[in-house]
């Protein structure tokens, strides 16, 4: 897409996808014993298994585990990017595998946790990739795709920015530029892999902030995955954790950290998580 041959006058065009929003009485996502993985050749090779959960309209979910134990994996296969390997997933209902690509433009959004450069392009430009979607043959820009960018640039606090180019910026306010693209993509689905990597911990604080305003303003549904357990705990409205073992383990912030899933997912020979205090601590010396 080309931002910068946008015209400055509304074309009339019907968009590439029909209008698509949330049902009351359909969750998100959902899944039933679902299964995630991968495929070698004809073999699957499954790394979690049993994975049961319902997300309602208008949720903070927060996915945290340490490294290598699936939580990227489970990521990628709610946004269709790899196929489970076994149960039930939906989105909005529909079979995730049965979707189309273009269709899940419509459904939902995803910033991954890769650097990005974004060589000479502007903050506004950048932003302006969120319409891919809808716009027509020719790449061309309406008004309507333009009220969605400067909406969501102004939703993370870059909208002073959009002049700038976006490899002059810090990796706070590149953070916020990818969500922006996400936000401007209009979905009712966004979902965040590790958006805190890379970040000083005032920045990692404001992005978690900027994930709750995206659920209460916007009246977005967000999964976040993240190493930030003591934010996840106070920031979301449902708790995701899977374990070293490939457990997973769903419920309130407050209801899964007094389970033991956390302790299970995170706990070392030298620090545990307290419960109690919602902190990891260090572990007295063993006798």
């Amino acid at each position: 897409m080309s931002p910068e041959r946008a015209p400055h006058h509304t074309e009339q065009r019907q968009s590439a996808l029909p209008p698509v929003g949330p049902s009351a009485n359909l969750p998100v996502v959902e899944a039933s014993s679902l299964e995630i993985g991968w495929k070698h050749g004809r073999n699957l090779q499954i790394l979690a298994r049993n994975i049961d959960f319902q997300v309602a309209v208008g949720r903070l979910i927060a996915l945290i585990g340490p490294n290598g134990a699936g939580k990227s994996t489970l990521l990628r296969t709610i946004a269709g990017l790899q196929a489970p390997c076994g149960g039930s997933l939906t989105l909005f209902g529909k079979n995730v595998s049965l979707i189309s690509v273009e269709e899940r433009a419509s459904l939902l959004a995803c910033v991954f946790n890769e650097r990005i450069e974004g060589g000479y392009l502007t903050v506004w430009e950048f932003a302006a990739f969120g319409r891919y979607p809808y716009t027509n043959a020719r790449n061309r820009l309406t008004n309507e795709d333009r009220r969605h960018i400067a909406t969501a640039l102004a939703l993370v606090g870059m909208e002073q920015f959009e002049k700038r180019t976006f490899s002059s910026l810090s990796d706070g306010e590149r953070q916020k530029v990818q969500i922006a693209r996400a936000v401007a993509q209009n979905t009712s689905l966004l979902v965040f892999d590790e958006p805190t990597a890379f970040l000083d911990a005032p920045s990692r604080i404001e992005i978690f902030r900027l994930a709750e305003r995206l659920v209460q303003e916007a009246g977005k549904t967000v999964l976040l995955c993240t190493h930030e357990v003591d934010l996840a705990l106070k920031t979301a409205d449902e708790l995701w954790v899977i374990d070293r073992e490939h457990r997973f383990t769903s419920g309130s912030p407050f209801v899964v950290a007094r389970s033991g899933a956390i302790g299970k997912a995170f706990d070392l020979p030298t620090v545990a998580f307290d419960a109690i205090s919602g902190t990891f601590r260090a572990r007295g010396p063993q006798c």
